[in-house]
């Protein structure tokens, strides 16, 4: 059995302390006169053998203890050295180290903790956090010392510490020290400061944040398939974004872009980027949606960093306009732009039917081609436009380049803001001069008296003179003759109809038909007729228009241009992105546009009401303030009033919907200035107010997300 250091001393002790005894036992029997003498000599033996045992034990006590004395001193060495070198490793190291009693005093601390608190080595041995820290902050640390010595185990807090650049985030790593016995007697810590990781987190949870809530498509692919895109892509193309990731995005361009795309591509596989590249992509629902993008490529990785904004209104815009240039270079009406009393644009129309080359009309006063008879009139109406920016009409004299004058109906309004007029002109010299002729035709017409007739069982029973001065017949020819018998042939079947219709119970009827002459020519005569079933009387008035006849014939060429143009009108106004709707002075609406309709919700012009509040709740642009129906621009310009861009909200109840809109008004007056009807003109700007207060919040970390460097960044394909 193996006896240890510690035993066989303790052991030596013992036995050499049994030698002492013995030793003075025998001193003890020598003092005693009584002893037995014989025995001394054995006892001396006996003392002499005990001291030598005594002094051999000494000497293997000795032996074994100066070893030990030596191996203590070396190991003091070597702890002084580890010491030292724990020291320098510690002081050396990048992070504030410090170890502390379980009662709060240091014991050592290394450089970087020294410089991270302004405190020596030298000073903070010894003393507690309450030494040279805040209380709170004191406390805090204390308290996190005693979980330490509570768990028995290494713990991490997070701890901020102000320092002169600001404060800086570290993470503390605390744990104990056992001595020999397994006994904590101290509680070492490690800080690392994580302040940059800390600005990279919030800088990458703020980058995805605004790329969780751009406005626009933001994606990050690789030379061929979606990785990662935001819920602007699928609010935008109706695809779920299970239905992009991992897709190739060119299944999704529109077949005639393909080879744009593919183009698009290959130049961003050679680390070009690409800005404000425009293709189109098909939707989930079938429609196609324009889109412009910026793209940077990382070649490295192979990814691609895009954003993409939807264009689609502006494609339109540009198309409804390239519709809008192409009317105005076919039109067979004069079209015209007129900036400070100059022609600064005019259509071919104009220098076709005015007999002028483009040189000699551009940058010239209008004012030059009016005759100077009717200039004051033009001038007038150019005056009305300036005060109540509406439309104003006018039929003036303009001089062709032969020198003679043709008459022509004028259609203008005005760009309040820059004071450029737009004008529509007709040639209507021919139809002046049937006005006149009408005008003497009806002078004579209406001179005479219309025809009253009372006929019974298929004759007359009585007749005005204008009836027979109109067909040449005296009193007794008419009533001897059955009025069927004066009927054309070709107009007895429309005559028939209306009797039938007399007789189901329809009171007046308005048609007509051509009655013969004495002379056996035929006149065209309007009737308006009834009849008492009861009694079987017809009752009828007629007017010769045989004339008028003539006459419509010849406007309708006329008529049918002008409805021609109407429509085109119409077109040009159903493809404008405002909202507009027209209304008349009894507040009925007869006309409005297709995005007036998309605003109201309603399909049906007849529908919608002159008064908002009968669709949208109102409010001003607090959007707490309710807006008073009878300052809306529709009231307030069929009383003549002119409004321009009134800001409002409109909340829609049942569709829970919020647009913010601009709506201005304009009444329509007639030639006696009275007000025939209104326009009011509707814009959304729901979208514009989101996206300009969206990319001020976000311009700064929009750049730093989609990766932008000199030059910019754009769009994936």
């Amino acid at each position: 059995m193996k006896i240890s250091l510690e035993k066989k001393i303790i052991l030596g002790f013992f036995i050499n302390l049994l030698v002492v005894f013995a030793i003075a036992g025998i001193f003890i029997l020598r003092i005693d006169k009584n002893r037995d003498q014989s025995l001394d000599t054995t006892m001396n033996w006996i003392e002499i053998s005990l001291i030598i045992l005594s002094i051999i034990l000494l000497t293997v006590v000795y032996f074994i203890i100066r070893p030990q004395l030596r191996a203590k001193n070396i190991s003091q060495g070597l702890l002084l050295e580890n010491k030292q070198l724990l020291q320098s490793i510690i002081d050396n190291t990048s992070s504030p180290m410090f170890i502390k009693k379980i009662n709060g005093e240091y014991l050592l601390v290394n450089k970087e903790f020294e410089l991270l608190f302004k405190i020596s080595n030298q000073e903070i041995i010894g003393k507690t956090d309450h030494d040279f820290l805040p209380s709170t902050t004191a406390d805090a640390y204390r308290n996190s010392d005693f979980e330490v010595v509570k768990a028995l185990k290494e713990l991490k807090t997070e701890e901020t510490i102000l320092q002169a650049d600001g404060m800086h985030t570290y993470i503390a790593v605390k744990f104990p020290i056992y001595d020999a016995a397994k006994r904590i007697y101290a509680i070492g810590g490690i800080f690392t400061d994580i302040s940059e990781r800390k600005k990279l987190e919030e800088s990458s949870k703020a980058a995805d944040k605004l790329f969780m809530v751009s406005v626009d498509m933001m994606i990050i692919s690789s030379m061929e398939r979606f990785i990662k895109v935001n819920p602007a892509v699928s609010r935008i193309l109706g695809y779920s974004e299970e239905e992009l990731l991992g897709k190739n995005f060119l299944e999704f361009t529109h077949p005639d872009d393909l080879e744009i795309t593919k183009k698009e591509v290959v130049k961003l596989q050679t680390g070009a980027s690409s800005i404000k590249f425009e293709n189109r992509y098909i939707c989930k629902d079938g429609s196609i949606k324009w889109l412009s993008w910026s793209v940077s490529p990382d070649v490295k990785n192979g990814l691609l960093y895009a954003v993409a904004s939807d264009i689609t209104d502006k494609k339109e815009i540009e198309n409804a306009l390239n519709v809008a240039n192409t009317f105005f270079y076919m039109s067979f009406d004069m079209f015209v732009v007129i900036e400070d009393d100059n022609f600064i644009k005019v259509n071919p129309a104009f220098t076709r039917i005015l007999g002028y080359n483009q040189q000699e009309i551009i940058n010239k006063p209008f004012l030059s081609f009016i005759h100077p008879e009717d200039a004051e009139v033009f001038m007038d109406g150019v005056k009305k436009l300036k005060i109540s920016d509406s439309v104003v009409t006018h039929r003036v004299r303009e001089r062709l380049k032969n020198g003679s004058y043709k008459w022509f109906d004028w259609t203008s309004t005005i760009d309040i803001k820059t004071g450029i007029i737009y004008a529509v002109a007709r040639d209507v010299s021919e139809l002046v001069t049937n006005e006149e002729s009408l005008k003497i035709s009806n002078m004579f017409f209406n001179m005479a008296f219309d025809i009253l007739t009372v006929a019974k069982n298929d004759y007359f029973i009585k007749i005005n003179p204008a009836f027979t001065k109109t067909l040449g017949y005296n009193q007794g020819d008419l009533i001897q003759m059955k009025f069927i018998d004066l009927i054309h042939p070709d107009d007895k079947k429309a005559a028939n109809k209306v009797l039938q219709r007399h007789l189901k119970g329809e009171s007046i009827i308005n048609f007509r038909t051509r009655f013969l002459c004495k002379d056996s020519s035929y006149k065209w005569i309007d009737w308006n007729s009834t009849i008492d079933v009861q009694n079987g009387v017809f009752y009828s008035v007629g007017r010769n228009v045989t004339e008028l006849v003539e006459l419509e014939d010849k406007q309708q060429d006329a008529i049918d241009d002008l409805y021609e143009n109407e429509e085109k009108l119409r077109l040009i106004v159903e493809n404008i992105s405002e909202g507009i709707i027209v209304a008349n002075a009894d507040k009925k609406i007869i006309m409005a546009n297709n995005m007036a309709n998309e605003i109201f919700g309603i399909a049906d012009d007849d529908k919608i009401s002159t008064n908002l509040s009968n669709h949208f709740e109102l409010y001003y642009p607090d959007e707490k303030t309710i807006f008073p129906s009878q300052n809306l621009p529709m009231e307030r310009a069929l009383s003549g009033e002119v409004t321009t861009d009134v800001e409002i909200i409109l909340w829609n109840p049942v569709a829970q919907e919020k647009k913010r809109v601009l709506i201005s008004g304009r009444p329509l007056v007639d030639q006696n200035n009275n007000v025939a009807a209104a326009v009011v003109t509707i814009k959304d700007i729901s979208k514009y107010k989101q996206m300009e207060q969206e990319l001020k919040e976000s311009e700064s970390k929009y750049r730093q997300l989609i990766g932008f460097r000199k030059g910019g960044s754009d769009p994936v394909i």
